[in-house]
């Protein structure tokens, strides 16, 4: 399974999924984006786009 973690600073917890989702690395692909950058351009805005569609299950922290 692909699984994509978006990371957007929106939760306070975001931490105890994030390691939750690394405990699925051995039997699943995780891959993690980092939204809450400052600097981020049109090209990295179309990467995560990309890779929300060619994901099984997206997850936002």
């Amino acid at each position: 399974m692909k699984i994509l973690e978006l990371n957007a600073g929106l939760f306070p917890d975001a931490q105890t999924v994030v390691a939750s989702l690394r405990r699925l690395e051995p039997a699943h692909r995780v891959d993690s984006i980092e939204l809450a950058r400052r600097d981020m351009k049109d090209e990295d805005w179309d990467h995560a786009i990309a890779a929300i569609l060619g994901s099984d299950l997206t997850i936002t922290t």
